[in-house]
């Protein structure tokens, strides 16, 4: 299994028009596997992959140096989390 869903889309997306990216989630194994893909379906784009949870500020920080150390700069990010609520009646 691998990250999926608008992440992944949205890095896809990206790769496609050439931009180099960095994909970040919680689950080290899934996120470097989902940059295998984008690495495989646009191999001219530089393509990395870091574990981080998003919640927290500094997994974020360290998300952005990865990102400016990997590509040189960070361009545009965009960070999308679901939270699921369970509503009882």
């Amino acid at each position: 299994q691998y990250s999926s869903g608008i992440g992944l889309e949205t890095s896809l997306l990206f790769a496609q028009e050439g931009a180099n990216v960095l994909l970040v989630d919680i689950n080290e194994q899934a996120v470097q596997k989902a940059a295998a893909l984008v690495s495989q379906k646009f191999p001219n784009v530089k393509t990395a992959s870091t574990k981080a949870d998003v919640g927290k500020e500094a997994d974020i920080k360290a998300a952005v140096e990865k990102a400016v150390s990997e590509f040189g700069r960070l361009d545009v990010m965009v960070r999308r989390f679901i939270l699921y609520l369970t509503t009882f009646l």
